[in-house]
């Protein structure tokens, strides 16, 4: 059973079933600085009155870091998903899963396991595989 948002709760303008709509339009570009930040490809930061960036550390503990670019990349991964119709894993093809399933086991892992931070860090063709990685797996929450 997926949650959902009552239908008169949200105008039909901001919140469409069948297509892109403002929720998915404000959260993809967010959805993209924030992996861009987290694959260590690039950066983006905030100046006053934050003075933060996503790669700014919110814990740390023993070389596992959990930043302001992965929780940003995972709550836009979750709002998308509950503001498009919660699709279930039976709505996808084999690839369209196997794309979902890497995308949220790369981020998880980048962030809670040094040794995969430290690969995307160091390696930028993952850290670019991540990036359109995610930009697929987005597409297929918020889209599909």
């Amino acid at each position: 059973m997926a949650l959902s948002l009552p239908s008169n709760a949200v105008p039909g303008a901001v919140r469409r079933e069948d297509g892109i709509d403002l929720i998915d339009s404000v959260l993809a570009p967010l959805f993209v600085l924030a992996t861009i930040s987290v694959a260590a490809v690039g950066t983006f930061s905030l100046g006053a009155p934050f003075n933060t960036g996503f790669d700014g550390v919110l814990y740390s503990s023993q070389g596992t870091e959990v930043t302001y670019g992965f929780l940003v990349s995972m709550i836009t991964v979750i709002v998308a998903w509950v503001t498009n119709g919660q699709t279930t894993i039976e709505d996808y093809t084999d690839m369209e899963t196997v794309t979902l399933l890497l995308m949220f086991i790369l981020n998880i892992l980048s962030a809670l396991v040094p040794a995969v931070s430290h690969a995307v860090a160091s390696m930028w063709p993952l850290g670019w595989f991540m990036v359109f990685l995610n930009g697929a797996g987005f597409y297929l929450i918020a889209y599909k």
